[in-house]
């Protein structure tokens, strides 16, 4: 035997739907071009991109964060409501090229309305004030008989929306933010920005900024902790060399139990994590080309050994499922998306099945799980403020999650092989379930890591199921080198 799995029927926490949430920003053709193409014969009236909606709304995404990011740090919020033919054209002088403004708060919450997400809406620091953040407020949450909630009203909307998550700033830590600041100085904006929006709508959740930093983090949490119910962390890395890559998911999990720590240390149990930014990113230096006469802007071409990061990722996100409840993918379309558009047609890359697997085939309550396989030690590399270098030790090749669906009454184990060129034959102790004879298997695998789906070959790497037949509830399992697979196991009885 290569490894060895048992499972129980123990419950050991739960796990937020939000940590499979997404992201978009004014950035290269994120939105436009990608969720959004009023001149697109693909797109409906509102000028949504029909094929993507298809494709986010199988993924059942729970909740998406806009419009930043960097953007939010010079966005104003009214610039992007009223007739489309009033609204200013401006400079994105944050990310290059011009902000129409076609896509603004209304039409955001009427895409969060049709694919079914909540939304999260990130205030700027830089250019805006505290008053644009509480009339932000007012405009989408309240009904009360005053300018703003009149504004909404007077462009069709009469029901508040009712946002309850909003992000008080985006990395206002470095300096390439405007707004940058000290955490002193984030800290006490904060806590104010916090206490007046809460006083205006107590029922939202605020987030806010860490900066995977416990200086920073330890000083925010000590200031503003009281008022605040998330604090973020960002994650981005990635590189040419396998395991480099599928091991950088790891040093993302040891992040986050800092992180944890540091709330834990302070007492600030009601205190969550939100990674609300996360993904693999190789262009550190922003690279732009031109297809179909559009701007190409960071449009990552993701293999196969990234999606088996990002599986990497929810294994330790379900391992934090108390206390890690938001993570957002960075991005959803085009702009470091998992979702590649062109005038005809959309590629799903390997990371958007890895959530496809996840998100509908594993459960929701976290089974007591043990695995034990071969370890190895790597040097990896992440690209989030610039290129820091780190050792990791006892990295496994065999990793996984077993989660219980109880709608489905089903019991889902989520294994990866992070073996380059060795399959497992893999031990599978499930005694203690009362599982039934039939089951599933999803798996995502290709011939080579670098494998990826473009438009010419859109298919190249998916998802394959089979039927099995499980012999006894004690059984080997074989999963192939660098794959992901999910199995789904009736129980005859369900799990109290």
């Amino acid at each position: 035997m290569n490894g060895y799995v048992k499972v129980w029927k123990v419950k050991t926490g739960e796990i937020n739907d939000l940590i499979y949430g997404h992201f978009i920003e004014h950035l290269g053709r994120c939105i436009y071009g990608g969720i959004y193409d009023k001149n697109s014969p693909k797109s409906d009236e509102r000028g949504f991109r029909k094929d993507v909606l298809e494709a986010v709304k199988k993924i059942q995404c729970p909740i998406l964060r806009w419009p930043g990011g960097n953007f939010v740090s010079a966005y104003h919020w009214q610039d992007g409501i009223g007739p489309l033919d009033k609204r200013p054209t401006r400079l994105n002088y944050i990310w290059g090229g011009l902000e129409s403004n076609e896509f603004g708060t209304d039409e955001f919450i009427e895409y969060c309305k049709e694919i079914g997400a909540e939304s999260y809406f990130a205030i700027g620091l830089g250019t805006s004030t505290l008053d644009e953040a509480l009339s932000w407020l007012e405009y989408t949450n309240l009904d009360t008989p005053t300018e703003y909630v009149d504004l909404r009203k007077k462009y069709g909307n009469s029901v508040p929306y009712r946002v309850k998550y909003w992000g008080i700033g985006n990395e206002v830590y470095g300096d390439w933010q405007v707004g940058h600041s000290s955490a002193n100085e984030y800290s006490e904006k904060l806590r104010q920005y916090a206490l007046f929006m809460k006083g205006i709508d107590p029922s939202i959740k605020v987030i806010a900024v860490g900066a995977d930093n416990p200086e920073w983090d330890l000083t925010v949490l000590k200031h503003a902790g009281k008022v605040i119910d998330y604090i973020s962390i960002h994650q981005y890395h990635g590189s040419n060399n396998y395991y480099d890559t599928v091991a950088s998911a790891y040093y993302v999990e040891e992040r986050l139990q800092l992180l944890d720590s540091l709330i834990k240390h302070l007492q600030l149990d009601h205190i969550k994590i939100a990674l609300d930014e996360w993904n693999v990113w190789y262009q550190v230096i922003p690279e732009v080309e031109i297809i179909e006469k559009k701007m190409v802007f960071l449009e990552e071409p993701y293999a196969l050994k990234d999606a088996l990061f990002a599986a990497g990722v929810f294994f330790a996100l379900h391992r934090r499922c108390d206390s890690v409840q938001m993570a957002n993918l960075a991005q959803m379309v085009n702009a470091l998306g998992m979702i590649k558009t062109n005038s005809q047609s959309i590629v799903l890359t390997p990371i958007y099945h890895v959530f496809d697997m996840f998100v509908n085939h594993t459960g929701r309550t976290r089974l007591g799980i043990e695995i034990a396989a071969d370890r190895y030690s790597i040097k990896a590399k992440s690209f989030f403020e610039g290129q820091l270098s780190f050792q990791l030790h006892n990295v496994p090749y065999l990793d996984g999650s077993a989660t219980y669906d109880e709608k489905r009454r089903m019991i889902c184990l989520a294994l990866g092989n992070f073996y380059l060129d060795k399959n497992l034959e893999v031990k599978v102790d499930l005694s203690d379930l009362d599982i039934t004879k039939d089951a599933n298997c999803f798996e995502l695998n290709s011939s080579d890591v670098m494998d990826k789906n473009d438009f010419e070959n859109p298919s190249r790497v998916q998802i394959n199921s089979r039927k099995m037949t499980i012999p006894d509830r004690v059984f080997s399992l074989q999963i192939p080198a660098h794959s992901l697979s999910v199995f789904e196991f009736p129980l005859q009885t369900g799990i109290n």
